[in-house]
């Protein structure tokens, strides 16, 4: 069990109206389980990888990779991992008035567990703040949190737009090895290829191309960890150019070389 935590300093808060304590990533074990009795914070987090249960307000839900769960503050907090396949997630803990007022405005009063929702981008934007944690950190978290909670919003109460980007989203989840062209997207929901962007990025806040490299990139990491392919049998899988173009890649988006990422997990 591993978990990189940064507290905001001195609990941060300030005329914004929301008060964060704490972001991190954990990448969780068979032993995690948080229990928070009348929760004094919300807490927002993304499943990157893996599978759990949480349970709250009599409810029990079942997060994977890919969804997003939003516990409220002032509820009784029950989460935890599953033993063989442990979450790795990105997270928040926040509270406020202005988050209870947000909460209410957008009509997410009892929405616990939002499947197939990418929150990463706005959670990551948090996280990092919360390391620098500045003079503008407030101010930056609070935005990217209201902006999160509006996207939740249009992803619940959009259905028709809402099934589009699934539909996009769902293409892209079942190609990992492929390569997927703008013109394919566009072609599926029947509009332009900038409104498919323009709706991808509205649902997911990444545009198709980002999103699916990121897929690929998270594939050729588990199969560097579990499987004895060389780099050149990942990338050529994984349909990229050729070895060295995912090797620079890999380096760029993920901090090491492939190699270096192998050798670190043996």
């Amino acid at each position: 069990m591993r978990e990189l935590i940064y507290p905001f300093r001195e609990a941060a808060s300030g005329p914004f109206g929301l008060h964060f304590e704490m972001a991190g990533k954990s990448f969780c074990d068979g032993t995690y389980r948080i229990v928070r009795p009348r929760s004094a914070v919300s807490s927002i987090e993304y499943i990157i990888r893996g599978s759990g249960t949480i349970i709250i307000d009599s409810q029990t839900f079942y997060p994977k990779a890919g969804d997003t769960y939003f516990l409220h503050q002032g509820q009784d907090h029950l989460y935890f991992s599953d033993k063989d396949d442990p979450w790795i997630k990105i997270w928040v803990n926040v509270s406020g008035d202005l988050l209870t007022d947000m909460i209410r405005r957008y009509g997410l009063e009892g929405c616990y567990h939002i499947p197939d929702f990418y929150s990463m981008n706005y959670l990551h934007q948090i996280v990092h703040n919360a390391q620098i944690n500045d003079d503008n950190s407030v101010l930056n978290c609070t935005l990217a949190v209201h902006e999160l909670l509006c996207k939740i919003n249009e992803h619940l109460y959009a259905p028709d737009v809402q099934s589009d980007a699934m539909k996009l989203k769902a293409y892209l989840d079942h190609r990992v090895a492929e390569n997927v062209s703008l013109s394919e997207l566009a072609a599926i929901i029947g509009k332009s290829e900038s409104q498919t962007i323009r709706l991808f990025k509205r649902h997911y806040a990444v545009t198709p191309y980002h999103y699916h490299l990121q897929l690929k990139l998270e594939f050729a990491q588990k199969l560097l960890r579990s499987t004895g392919m060389t780099v050149r049998e990942v990338a050529s899988h994984l349909s990229f150019a050729d070895e060295f173009y995912f090797s620079n890649l890999f380096k760029k988006k993920v901090g090491v070389s492939p190699n270096h990422f192998r050798k670190a997990r043996l």
